[in-house]
């Protein structure tokens, strides 16, 4: 859990239902390096996320083996990640 940001032994033990948001944002990566789902579908992940947790997330999602759907407005992000395709959408009010 170390290599996930929870560095205190106590946040190991905590209940899901008792950690913090951003505490829960961390175990998410966690979630899926344990047990890598066939897909991935990823809503604005790098919303609220600190520079830190940021590229974590990153190194993370570049292991990933499976296949992703990502959306995001961060470029850089999804330059980071290896996005190769993607559809931008323009929304007209």
């Amino acid at each position: 859990m170390n290599d996930f940001l929870f560095r205190k032994n106590e946040e190991i033990w905590e209940d899901v239902e008792d950690l913090s948001g951003g505490e829960r944002a961390h175990l998410s990566p966690a979630k899926i390096a344990a047990r890598p789902p066939k897909l991935l579908i990823l809503d604005e992940i790098t919303n609220n996320l600190d520079l830190e947790t940021c590229d974590h997330v990153i190194q993370i999602l570049r292991q990933y083996p499976g296949a992703m759907i990502v959306v995001s407005h961060d470029e850089t992000f999804l330059k980071e990640i290896k996005i190769d395709k993607y559809y931008p959408l323009i929304f007209m009010p």
